[in-house]
C-alpha cells in the first residue's frame, strides 16, 4: 500500500471534452496518459490478479472498503486527477472545491418543506456496464479503451468503495439521471441538490407526488431508493440535510451535541486509565468535531473546550 497518500489537484476546471481521457483512440495512448507501460496495463486488468491490487477490510462503521494499492492505486490517482477537473452542475455538492455537505444543506435554507432520500448501495450499484457506457458515450473513447477503463475502474463488477476515482465517477456516470431530476424540480419551482447518494428536493410545498416522480426516474436508471431513510419535513419541523440542521441558518443537529457530551464524559472519567495512544485518538477526534462546529459559525460549548484543554495537558505530561 502507498505510504503517502497522493493528492488530487482540482483547481483547474474544464468541460468534459477537454479531459485528457476524451476520445482516446488506442491502448498505447491510454498507457501514455496513465503513465504506465503495456505490461503494467495487462497486469492490472488480469482478473485473476485483481485482489492483489486491493486491500479489502471492514471499517468502524461496518462498511466493506475496497482500497486500491500499489500500481492500481497510482493509476486510480491519475484517473481521479483527470476526472476531478471535469465541471459538473452547481446542484452537485460532492467532491468539489468550494462545495461540501454544508453548502448542500445551505441551498435549502429558505424552503418551507423538504424531502431527503438516499440511493441504496450506491457505489455497488454503479456497475461495470455503467462505467463502460460512460467512457464510451460521454468521454467518446474507442470501444476497446472504454472496456479497459471500465475494468480498471471497477472491482468485482462495481465501483470500489475505497478508491479516489469513485467520488468523481459516482457524479459523472449519473449526470443524465440527475439532470432529469433537476429539470423536473425546476418545472415545479423546487430546489434540487445531490451529495453522493443523498438527494434533497425542497420548496414552498413538496409532497409525495413530487417524491414519486423522483423515485420513478431513479428506478428507470436501475437504482433503488433506501425507503427507510426517506424523510419529509414540513414547515413546523427542523430539517436535517446531509447531517446539518436547518434553523434560521445552518446549525449542528442535537444528536451531534449529545454524542460530543458522551465523548467528553468518557474522557473525563477514564483520563487517568487510558493509554497515551487512545487519549491522542480521542483528542484528535474532539479537535475535528470542534472544527466542524466552527465551520458552521457556531460557538463551541464550554464543556468541549474544557475537555480539550484537559486532554492537551494530559498528553503534554502536565497532569
Amino acid at each position: 500500500m502507498s505510504k503517502k497518500k497522493l493528492k488530487i489537484k482540482s483547481s483547474k476546471k474544464y468541460s468534459i471534452n477537454q479531459c485528457r481521457l476524451y476520445k482516446v483512440t488506442s491502448l498505447k495512448k491510454l498507457c501514455e496518459i496513465l503513465g504506465i507501460n503495456n505490461r503494467e496495463l495487462k497486469l492490472i486488468i488480469d482478473k485473476s490478479k485483481n485482489r492483489e491490487f486491493y486491500n479489502c477490510y471492514i471499517n468502524q462503521k461496518g462498511r466493506l472498503i475496497q482500497e486500491p494499492i500499489n500500481l492500481m492505486y497510482r493509476v486510480h490517482n491519475r484517473i481521479a486527477n483527470l476526472l476531478a477537473r471535469v465541471e459538473t452542475p452547481s446542484y452537485i455538492h460532492y467532491s468539489k472545491r468550494g462545495y461540501s455537505h454544508i453548502s448542500n444543506a445551505k441551498a435549502h435554507l429558505d424552503s418551507k418543506q423538504l424531502i431527503t432520500f438516499d440511493i441504496k448501495s450506491y457505489y455497488q450499484s454503479i456497475d461495470y456496464e455503467t462505467l463502460r457506457r460512460f467512457f464510451r458515450e460521454k468521454l467518446k473513447c474507442e470501444q476497446d479503451v472504454a472496456y479497459i477503463l471500465s475494468m480498471i475502474c471497477s472491482f468485482e463488477g462495481s465501483l470500489p468503495t475505497g478508491s479516489q476515482i469513485s467520488v468523481y465517477l459516482c457524479n459523472l456516470t449519473n449526470l443524465d439521471m440527475f439532470d432529469e431530476m433537476y429539470l423536473q424540480s425546476n418545472r415545479v419551482d423546487q430546489k434540487f441538490t445531490v451529495y453522493a447518494d443523498d438527494i434533497t428536493i425542497s420548496g414552498r410545498t413538496v409532497n409525495n407526488s413530487h417524491y414519486n416522480v423522483m423515485k420513478k426516474i431513479i428506478e428507470r436508471y436501475g437504482y433503488i431508493i433506501k425507503e427507510q431513510k426517506t424523510k419529509r419535513y414540513t414547515s413546523n419541523q427542523i430539517p436535517i440535510v446531509t447531517g446539518v440542521a436547518l434553523r434560521n441558518t445552518v446549525d449542528v443537529k442535537n444528536e451531534y451535541y449529545k454524542g460530543l457530551r458522551k465523548l467528553c464524559e468518557g474522557v473525563n472519567f477514564n483520563i487517568d486509565n487510558e493509554p497515551y495512544a487512545q487519549l491522542k485518538d480521542r483528542y484528535l477526534s474532539l479537535k475535528g468535531k470542534t472544527q466542524y462546529i466552527k465551520q458552521l459559525n457556531k460557538e463551541v460549548p464550554y464543556f468541549i473546550l474544557q475537555t480539550q484543554m484537559l486532554l492537551e495537558k494530559k498528553l503534554e505530561g502536565q497532569l
